[in-house]
């Protein structure tokens, strides 16, 4: 071939190396042990919460997230073609409308409720940048079948407990979370509804802007009055928190979490706060979001909510309410914090130096038979030709603990 191919992974993707193979490591999250520290945490802490693992394919129906997933994720960022049966072919941007396709394909057959989860890998077309690529990995945590009442509570209790398995303390990240059903109430309650749309994108953007541009984008469909009350709310000061407050009221499962949760976790930061959106179009009752503490990483860690009328789109009315942790996000939250443990292969590794080919059948039959009965592992050197110190170094600079020559 005269025009040689490019072997960088395609823009926004990784490699992952193992890191005993690489002679410069970077500081870019391409470690193999790494993502699977972060993988087998998720799993660890969620089979013990009493949830089971599943899987969907990488390919669905771009149809579901067009129709679901609102303009941004289900059109600009949505990696679509259409397939040699002329389908409409979607790479997934998410795992939630996966599960949901899933569970509504076998529901008559499935004892709900369901407490499932995922790590798989997904797909979004946006711009990379820090703690966010184009293929990412995410842990979807869900619980299936039953409407809002105690497992909203669980739901942020798990979200605690997983930063917990981190080794995370409570002075390193936070936890806020919102109501779309409280949101709805309160934009009828001030008649609104014709800047709902303004609102939601001011609010869903609130941390990321200045006093004067929220007011600017706000001006252009509400009065000074009504902007102050919104202000007002957000920074929970007067009659405007207190009106917003009451609206809690109407749904006993906010209720409880906003009684029953800062008494679980009393130093953790939990906070209600109307600056909490969602962008996702088919939540519909609680939705949170976590953040590092660390001012240098501001960004949403992760976030999930209630999506009870997502499986309408299947001809099915089933209540579910989730989470999504993923690994470029948590991957930043652990460096930040310093939270990787120092290694992570507990397995002692055995180099071993073939002396001779007639050696071979030996390190075949016996030697390498003992090394996996004792739970380790092993690497050989086969180059007869270099000196035995030589071999020695390689072997030890490769990762290996002990060395022996047959």
């Amino acid at each position: 071939m005269t025009n040689k191919l490019d072997p960088s992974p395609y823009k926004g993707t990784r490699d992952f190396y193992p890191r005993d193979s690489v002679i410069t490591w970077s500081k870019e999250f391409r470690d193999q042990a790494k993502q699977s520290y972060i993988f087998d945490t998720f799993r660890k802490t969620l089979i013990s919460n009493g949830f089971l693992e599943y899987s969907t394919s990488l390919i669905e129906s771009a149809e579901a997230f067009i129709l679901k997933s609102g303009d941004e994720l289900g059109g600009e960022q949505l990696y679509s073609f259409t397939d040699k049966g002329d389908r409409r072919i979607a790479l997934r941007p998410e795992l939630t409308l996966s599960v949901a396709r899933m569970i509504a394909n076998k529901l008559d057959n499935l004892r709900l409720p369901l407490r499932w989860f995922s790590i798989d890998n997904c797909f979004r077309y946006e711009r990379p940048q820090k703690g966010r690529l184009r293929e990412f990995w995410q842990a979807e945590i869900n619980i299936v079948g039953k409407s809002a009442s105690e497992v909203d509570l669980e739901v942020m209790r798990l979200v605690i407990e997983i930063f917990k398995a981190f080794k995370a303390q409570p002075n390193m990240y936070y936890v806020l979370y919102n109501h779309r059903g409280v949101l709805e109430d309160w934009i009828k309650a001030n008649n609104w509804e014709n800047a709902k749309s303004v609102i939601f994108k001011t609010l869903d953007d609130w941390f990321k802007l200045d006093d004067k541009t929220k007011n600017q984008k706000l001006l252009s469909v509400l009065n000074e009055v009504e902007i102050q009350k919104i202000f007002d709310t957000v920074n929970k000061q007067g009659s405007a928190w207190e009106e917003y407050l009451e609206l809690t009221n109407n749904y006993p499962e906010l209720k409880m979490i906003l009684e029953i949760l800062p008494k679980l976790y009393p130093d953790v930061r939990i906070e209600f706060t109307p600056a909490i959106i969602r962008g996702q179009a088919y939540y519909t009752g609680l939705i949170l979001e976590c953040f590092d503490a660390n001012r240098d990483n501001p960004r949403s860690l992760f976030g999930g909510g209630r999506f009870d009328d997502l499986l309408d789109i299947y001809g099915k009315k089933v209540p579910a309410i989730g989470c999504a942790p993923g690994d470029t996000t948590m991957h930043e939250f652990l460096e930040n914090w310093n939270l990787y443990p120092e290694s992570k292969n507990n397995a002692k590794r055995i180099g071993i130096i073939v002396t001779n080919p007639e050696k071979i059948i030996t390190v075949f039959k016996d030697i390498l038979p003992e090394i996996q009965e004792a739970k380790q592992t092993f690497d050989i050197d086969y180059d007869y030709n270099r000196t035995i110190n030589k071999r020695r170094e390689t072997l030890i600079k490769r990762g290996c603990d002990e060395i022996r020559e047959v």
